[in-house]
């Protein structure tokens, strides 16, 4: 197995986890998505809960990714470990992206109530 192909095996991996991590958030905590989030939870509770936590919904992203694309970072005799390695490899990859994606939002959150609050107290 050449670095080469180890790198792009990885590469696939970091892909998959940042767009999944994107779409989880986006899906979970994003205002467009509240009327299906409403919806799913009126059909059921379990799946309703599962598109109000990114985290969980994130597993679901990077299993349909990893099964579309096929990334592997370790060989053995068994293929479907080898994907599910690889699958939890890319789900806390996933973890981390969506850590600091949040941080991001909620530090610029933060940011702007701040300024609202002091536009607010000097009247402007």
């Amino acid at each position: 197995m050449s670095f080469a192909y180890v790198l792009e095996q990885f590469w696939l991996c970091l892909v998959i986890a940042l767009v999944s991590s994107c779409i989880s958030i986006t899906v979970t905590q994003q205002e467009m998505f509240r009327p299906l989030r409403e919806w799913v939870v009126k059909k059921n509770a379990m799946a309703g809960y599962l598109f109000s936590c990114f985290y969980c919904f994130s597993h679901w992203v990077v299993f349909a990714g990893v099964a579309l694309y096929r990334p592997v970072l370790v060989h053995s005799e068994f293929w479907l470990v080898d994907l599910t390695v690889t699958a939890f490899f890319t789900i806390g990859l996933t973890a981390m992206f969506s850590g600091i994606i949040l941080k991001v939002m909620r530090n610029a959150i933060a940011k702007a109530i701040e300024e609202k609050h002091m536009k607010d107290q000097l009247g402007l």
